[in-house]
């Protein structure tokens, strides 16, 4: 069987992930029309993959990522399930809070295992293939979550959500392949404090391994602060297509996600066509498509135009895309006993970023407009990655005009 099936069967995972996202802010909002519960569901689900982040990346390091990725995909579909029975606000937040936990986990064990899968030398290609199953996967949850719900109610959708989950399991459990061996555990299974002292050695060494790579550092300081200003725009994007036609919120939240989504199908299909980006300018391209990204957020979230709300939702989907791709990339090329946590630490600074976003955001928006709460958090972005683009152009500047050193003798 081709290595490329486990790819589309993160895919499927995907799938069941983007119609969840829809389905539960919808309902709560639906319940509760305040926006108050509306970030409340996106913060408690931040708030899973915060916590989860913290030892995600020890996990996948530790135990057989394969089995990891089974066994979230199976309690993700049982929790989405339990809101059949129970449609009520407490649930759904508890529900939001456990996918995020559990999504941080299948993430973060995925994504360390890809250069063992298929090789260092095929990260990038491989990345971008990433992006384009899983932006087809958000056209397909996001478009197919919003219609369903609009058209055959919500219990229909996460039935649907549910099985997505199911097909990525039962396909992982036929699935083999050569995994990393894990490390031994008896360190982790001899008491609390050992626990403790593990988890506090395996911190101390990603953050040196973090220090001594400042572009590392610094694509993980976009990367936070990407995450702190994408809170504006998952709290704006609902209340945008409210703002369209309250009637059909499910519909035009899927639409708006779905175009989007379109666009990153686009720029995975480009990206490993530009051979370059195998070089250091894959940084700076990670810079400046989350420049770029921040600005068609900006555009489309400050309008109730279609015809600018569509194409420009389109143009921001081309540099997340691009933006995401390239950051994977970069951390893949980390060594590979240390990658998931790594990973475990990039989950982490988007956790922390969407959680502080989901504080500032809905303070933001009881106090001023919604473009404008979205023209704050994106155009703290877009700052931040200038002055950052520019300190790492400098130092690279400054590495270059060093003479070499010459080998003592």
């Amino acid at each position: 069987m081709s290595k490329k099936i486990i790819l589309y069967t993160k895919a499927f995972s995907d799938l069941g992930t983007f119609m969840d996202l829809i389905v539960l802010n919808v309902v709560m909002y639906a319940a509760t029309g305040s926006t108050v519960w509306l970030a409340a569901t996106m913060a408690v689900r931040t708030l899973g993959g915060v916590l989860s982040s913290l030892f995600s990346g020890i996990v996948a390091d530790r135990y057989d990522r394969r089995k990891i990725m089974i066994y979230t995909d199976i309690f993700r579909a049982i929790i989405i399930l339990l809101l059949i029975p129970f449609p009520n606000p407490v649930m759904i937040l508890s529900v939001a809070f456990l996918i995020g936990l559990s999504s941080t986990f299948f993430m973060v064990s995925f994504n360390s295992e890809i250069p063992q899968i298929f090789g260092q030398d095929k990260v990038l290609e491989t990345n971008a293939l990433i992006s384009r199953l899983t932006s087809i996967s958000l056209v397909a949850g996001f478009i197919g979550a919003g219609v369903i719900t609009d058209f055959l109610g919500y219990k229909v959708t996460l039935m649907i959500d549910a099985l997505t989950y199911l097909l990525s399991a039962a396909v992982l459990l036929k699935v083999k392949w050569e995994s990393s061996t894990p490390k031994q555990v008896a360190a982790l299974a001899s008491g609390f404090k050992q626990k403790l002292k593990s988890v506090g050695n395996d911190l101390k060494e990603v953050y040196s391994y973090i220090m001594v790579a400042p572009m590392l550092l610094m694509v993980n300081l976009v990367f936070l602060i990407g995450a702190f200003a994408g809170s504006s725009h998952n709290l704006g994007i609902p209340l945008l297509a409210e703002d369209i036609d309250p009637s059909r919120q499910g519909f035009y939240y899927g639409m708006i996600w779905g175009i989007w989504g379109i666009g990153s199908v686009a720029a995975t299909m480009i990206i490993p066509r530009i051979k370059w980006l195998q070089s250091d300018r894959i940084f700076y391209s990670c810079f400046i498509s989350a420049i770029l990204m921040s600005t068609g957020f900006i555009v489309f979230l400050s309008n109730l135009n279609l015809w600018i709300i569509f194409p420009f939702a389109f143009f921001t989907g081309v540099f997340d895309a691009t933006f995401t791709t390239l950051h994977s990339t970069i951390l893949q090329k980390t060594d590979n006993h240390i990658r998931g946590r790594i990973f475990g630490v990039g989950m982490l600074l988007k956790s922390l970023g969407f959680a502080l976003g989901f504080v500032v955001a809905p303070i933001l928006l009881e106090a001023l407009t919604l473009p404008k709460m979205v023209w704050i958090l994106h155009g703290t972005l877009i700052t931040s990655t200038i002055v950052i683009a520019l300190v790492a152009l400098n130092l690279n500047t400054k590495a270059k005009s060093l003479p070499p050193v010459k080998p003592s003798v």
